[in-house]
């Protein structure tokens, strides 16, 4: 386990990535991270630093693709930032990412807290704190030269490499909807690129916020009341190219859109 001196020195060397908007090869032998557990103390770290209001919290790998893609056999958390929390449509400027690149997935607004405890939380504890749900694509962004070669800690270690989460319309009526049927498609420019279905992140968007509030809960984390929650990607990362218009249709539960401008 890394120490909390070897955590602040990643999360420093993290944080001046982003200030000075360039990639890192790799963290120094003395705070590279081993486990995800070590990634998630300089992730802690790091948004002490950084002093940015969270917002909420997205799932990384909650499919069993995006988990073989990772070599890692669970999802990990990663933390929404209140600057990068958008409303579709929307507009970011593809040059302050390095990645320009977007999920589909279901988001959920919390209308009370779940604070850490030694009990687990169930599914029915999770539905009813929950107030809203939302069709979302999550930015994908990291600040890693090549992160698939350095493995899952490091993109736990650079905030789950959450660059942004861009919300559609309310879903009004979502607790009369079998999200795990629903289907998403991502479209770039215009052009179908992937589909996806809430069945795709560990069987239905609410087992993946489940699963976060009891990971979290484990480390002394709680959900707050009024954080959103993104559940993990239905139809895997895609990349775009600057200029353009990403579109997630999710049929009759909305669309959300974000463009990435010149």
């Amino acid at each position: 386990m890394l120490s909390e001196t070897a955590a602040r020195t990643a999360a420093e060397l993290l944080l001046k990535a982003r200030g000075d908007h360039r990639r890192l090869d790799r963290l120094p032998p003395d705070c590279t991270p081993e486990t995800v557990e070590d990634g998630m103390a300089i992730q802690n770290a790091l948004a002490d630093l950084w002093g940015l209001e969270v917002a909420g919290w997205k799932v990384g790998a909650a499919s069993a693709a995006a988990m073989e893609m990772l070599g890692t056999d669970a999802p990990f958390p990663g933390r929404v930032f209140a600057p990068y929390l958008l409303d579709s449509p929307a507009g970011v400027a593809a040059e302050a990412l390095h990645k320009c690149a977007v999920e589909c997935e279901f988001a959920f607004w919390l209308g009370r807290d779940l604070p850490p405890r030694d009990a687990d939380y169930g599914m029915d504890e999770i539905r009813d704190a929950v107030t809203d749900a939302y069709p979302a694509i999550e930015l994908v962004n990291d600040y890693w030269v090549d992160g698939f070669a350095l493995g899952v800690a490091h993109f736990v270690a650079d905030n789950g490499s959450n660059g942004g989460l861009v919300l559609g319309p309310s879903i009004g009526d979502w607790r009369e909807r079998d999200l795990a049927a629903a289907a998403a498609t991502l479209s770039i420019d215009g052009e179908p690129t992937a589909r996806g279905s809430g069945a795709d992140v560990l069987g239905h968007p609410l087992n993946t916020l489940v699963w976060l509030a009891n990971d979290l809960s484990r480390r002394g984390v709680g959900l707050q009341e009024g954080q959103v929650v993104t559940t993990g990607s239905m139809t895997g990362m895609t990349p775009c190219r600057p200029g353009a218009t990403a579109v997630g249709d999710f049929g009759a539960l909305g669309t959300v859109q974000v463009t990435f401008e010149l």
